[in-house]
């Protein structure tokens, strides 16, 4: 019995491991540079050189750094750019909101709706390189997600960072369907565990939240 128990316990350490959230904040407090700034360089040039651990770093780690802007601001812009994303709009009108697109995206990269609008606005003006591009990177920011954690245990949740986040997380379980319920309690961390109920099954997501969350942005 013993035996069996070391060898399932052994089979679940390969086949999963939880993302550590205390230790990316404790890198990425102590040395930003190396531990986020400098993985998110190469998340702007060549996102799929990055292995699962630097993408954790940039993902989790942006919970640790500065906005550097207001965010407020950001998202008034970023809803502006997406109305006229979704649209069939003309080339002159998209060169034109890529542009705002393109300021965003120098304050934020690892906005996923953003990344969205990038690719359609880049293939709206016939760029399709540049759009597969921003696509290859909201998938990557996407895996990254869904490599948290299993979602089946309140020790293993799915982690993300702000709540139009859990969305992305919930989609990929079966309980994302009609008849859905959730309760949500605040671990001692300061963190937010939903727990989504459908039928007898479970899925647990977990959101930490930013530093700078709670500050004015006025």
């Amino acid at each position: 019995m013993k035996k069996l128990l070391f060898f399932l316990l052994l089979s679940f350490s390969f086949c999963f491991s939880q993302v550590n959230i205390e230790n990316i904040k404790a890198d990425v407090t102590n040395d930003p540079k190396k531990f986020y700034y400098d993985n998110l360089e190469i998340f702007k040039t060549d996102p799929k050189s990055l292995n699962q651990e630097q993408l954790n770093y940039i993902y989790y780690g942006n919970n640790y750094v500065d906005y550097g802007f207001k965010r407020s601001e950001f998202n008034d812009i970023l809803d502006e750019v997406t109305k006229f994303s979704n649209r069939n709009i003309s080339f002159k009108k998209a060169a034109e909101v890529l542009e705002k697109a393109k300021d965003l995206y120098q304050k934020n990269p690892l906005n996923k709706e953003l990344l969205l609008d990038l690719q359609k606005l880049y293939y709206i003006i016939k760029d399709e390189n540049k759009g597969d591009f921003h696509f290859s990177q909201y998938q990557l920011l996407l895996e990254t997600i869904k490599n948290s954690g299993t979602g089946k245990l309140d020790i293993s949740p799915l982690v993300v960072t702000n709540f139009s986040d859990q969305m992305a997380a919930l989609e990929t379980s079966k309980v994302f369907a009609r008849g859905i319920t959730f309760t949500t309690k605040v671990l001692p961390d300061g963190s937010w565990l939903n727990i989504y109920k459908n039928g007898q099954d479970l899925f647990f997501v977990k959101t930490t939240h930013h530093k700078d969350l709670y500050k004015d942005d006025k």
